[in-house]
């Protein structure tokens, strides 16, 4: 926009000093050169000025080219190629930062000292208007447009034998990043040099976005590697013809290779064994979270693998992605999700009777071992729960506890829950296949209850699994390792079964290696009372009620019971008991009432007491409890002590 001819380089050196002078601006000044000017005025700039006085020390200038390391390393090809073009022409190509901080100085050596001496254009000036007033540089960054600025259109006096040209530098995001400005004495310019400058502007801000554009393509690389790398699945992919092109760290150790030697390679040259995906690439179909058991050198691997085939716009396959996990990483996941895991250790067993405590030592070295263990019992004795405190005590507490009721499942079913089935093995049978309760405990235990109600052929097929510690599916045709602990416990006496023949011996033998009896309640003495006051407070808690004890009497009639369904059944009636107490107490009357809603059911119907018999065992209680006082008894029972005396006659009972 430099204006050319002697008339208007007359023009506007009149109006340069119009402007300087008196502030007057004549309309002929060009709208930007105009701008610059008032801005110049606003600062403060000396006209008479220009020279650059502010010089970055060598560490701020290299701190400055370190901020501006890519666009520096973007522009260099072209400023060279710029000033190869401008060579011996008597112009200097230089590169300006956002800040005016002149990066790059490139140009003829007689065009460099003039520009040093009178200016001190040198890599590191700070090229703002405040310090050497309006320059294409500063106009350029200010306005954001290619410009060129020539003679008189420079506010200060020592640029008017200058012309620059310089066009902004936009970054990917928009914004200014710099300048490139190409500056000569006034005798060399030419609107063509704008021109050049403005395409070496344009073919830096393309560099700039290619190079974003690459980075972004290496982070997002980076951030799938990373997202692919961290997954705990095997992942591979491969191309048109089965070579691999990419392959995780999982599935190297899933595969036994070299995941960084094994791209490149034929799928089928790095494993001893045909590959299942090479299908995808044959039939066009994928699959997913399929079930495969292949046969290799050292015996079967077992997979859930799901293949994906990609296609183009044309619906031709390009690559296959293959995603592998290992069966027993399947089925710790599944035990974790149905709670197939032992929440009892022997923390949670009280009591302190010999019985007790003579089981609890023996539970403690089956612990210790890896033999099979039979717990037996009466029902309600907390056989499971002795199971589960031994599995949590011993190496494999990290691994799966899947309990199977063998009294509970129907005779046909028994089989296929404990060793599974495949797809289309019977009707009915879900599609896929289903792995049976051995699988699903495999690096943990199976606890097989009520084992003495197992069908005589199914003990047989049983005794196979104890034997070879390996099962086959129903309908299935490889078989199927599995490293599991077996414990069994039942509330039948098995040597009698075995006699009568109800039972298997051998099977017997090979259960019966660790045998741990669990005494019934009420061989259990003291534990009694214990169990009472624990439960007591745990159910109060659970039901948000305040019942804290049973009183004295109500607790002699618990201690008098035979409790022929053991633990189980007094959990069941102290939970009764704290529903319907009246008080912070469970009373004799409520818990007499209690057991006669329950005579047609309870075993205590065996035994039958009267409420006479009651009411006198509860005296002599009270009476025991306060030493033979009858005032204390009477505070105890709740009565006054004439209405004692009067039972005391009538019970005859004498108090010493």
């Amino acid at each position: 926009m430099a204006l050319n001819g002697k008339r208007a380089d007359k023009e506007l050196k009149i109006a340069w000093e119009q402007f300087t002078k008196n502030t007057t601006l004549l309309p002929n000044v060009p709208p930007l050169v105009a701008a610059g000017w008032k801005r110049c005025r606003q600062l403060g700039v000396d006209p008479q000025g220009g020279y650059c006085r502010r010089v970055l020390s060598q560490e701020e200038q290299n701190s400055v080219r370190a901020t501006n390391a890519n666009l520096l390393e973007v522009a260099q090809p072209f400023l060279t190629s710029l000033y190869d073009i401008l060579s011996d022409s008597g112009f200097a190509v230089m590169l300006v930062d956002k800040d005016s901080v002149v990066l790059e100085v490139q140009g003829d050596p007689s065009i460099l000292t003039a520009s040093r001496i009178g200016l001190n254009f040198v890599p590191g000036a700070v090229w703002q208007e405040e310090i050497v007033g309006n320059t294409a540089v500063g106009t350029a960054l200010q306005e954001g447009v290619p410009v060129q600025i020539a003679g008189y259109e420079h506010f200060c006096q020592g640029h008017h034998n200058w012309a620059c040209s310089a066009a902004p530098i936009f970054a990917p995001n928009g914004t200014v990043c710099g300048v490139i400005n190409v500056s000569g004495t006034l005798d060399k310019v030419h609107p063509h040099t704008l021109g050049m400058v403005v395409a070496a502007a344009r073919a830096i801000e393309n560099g700039l976005a290619m190079r974003k554009a690459t980075e972004e393509l290496r982070l997002q690389h980076k951030y799938q590697e990373a997202i692919v790398e961290s997954m705990s699945d095997g992942f591979l992919t491969i191309d048109i013809n089965g070579y691999i092109t990419y392959m995780n760290s999982t599935g190297g150790r899933i595969l036994g290779v070299d995941p960084k030697t094994s791209v490149g390679k034929f799928v089928a040259d790095i494993v001893d064994f045909k590959p299942v995906i090479l299908s995808v690439l044959e039939t066009g179909q994928g699959y997913v979270d399929k079930e495969f058991m292949v046969k290799t050198g050292n015996g079967f691997k077992h997979f859930i693998k799901t293949a994906v085939p990609i296609r183009d716009e044309n619906g031709n396959i390009t690559c296959v992605v293959d995603t592998f996990r290992e069966i027993k990483r399947v089925r710790k996941m599944v035990t974790q999700m149905v709670g197939a895991q032992a929440n009892f250790t022997f923390d949670d067993i009280l009591g302190q009777s010999a019985p007790l405590m003579e089981c609890i030592r023996l539970a403690k070295i089956a612990a210790q071992s890896s033999s099979n263990v039979l717990i037996q019992g009466e029902s309600g004795t907390g056989k499971e729960l002795f199971a589960q405190a031994i599995h949590n005590a011993s190496i494999r507490s990290d691994g799966p506890f899947v309990a199977l009721n063998c009294a509970a499942l129907p005779r046909e079913l028994i089989e296929s829950e404990l060793f599974g089935y495949e797809e289309g093995a019977f009707t009915g049978a879900s599609r896929g296949g289903r792995p049976g309760k051995f699988e699903l405990a495999a690096g943990g235990t199976i606890f097989l209850d009520e084992i003495g109600d197992m069908p005589l052929d199914m003990q047989a097929k049983l005794l196979r699994v104890l034997q070879e510690r390996r099962v086959l599916r129903i309908g299935g045709q490889h078989y199927i390792d599995c490293d599991v602990r077996i414990m069994a416990a039942t509330n039948k006496n098995l040597t009698q079964e075995v006699e009568l023949g109800n039972f298997r011996r051998d099977l017997y033998y090979r259960l019966n290696v660790l045998s741990i009896v669990v005494p019934p309640l009420r061989e259990r003495g003291t534990d009694l009372d214990l169990l009472i006051q624990h439960l007591t407070k745990k159910i109060s808690r659970q039901l948000g009620r305040d019942v804290r004890s049973f009183d004295p009497g109500a607790l002699d009639i618990l201690r008098s019971y035979t409790w022929p369904g053991n633990v189980r059944e007094l959990e069941n009636v102290v939970e009764r008991a704290v529903n319907i107490a009246q008080g912070l107490e469970v009373t004799v009357e409520e818990i007499i009432r209690l057991l006669d809603q329950q005579r047609n059911t309870s075993p205590l119907a065996e035994k039958p007491l009267s409420i006479e018999e009651v009411e006198q065992r509860a005296i002599e209680r009270a009476l025991q409890a306060a030493n033979g006082n009858i005032s204390l008894a009477a505070r105890l029972l709740k009565i006054s002590r004439n209405t004692l005396y009067n039972k005391l006659k009538k019970y005859q009972i004498n108090v010493s």
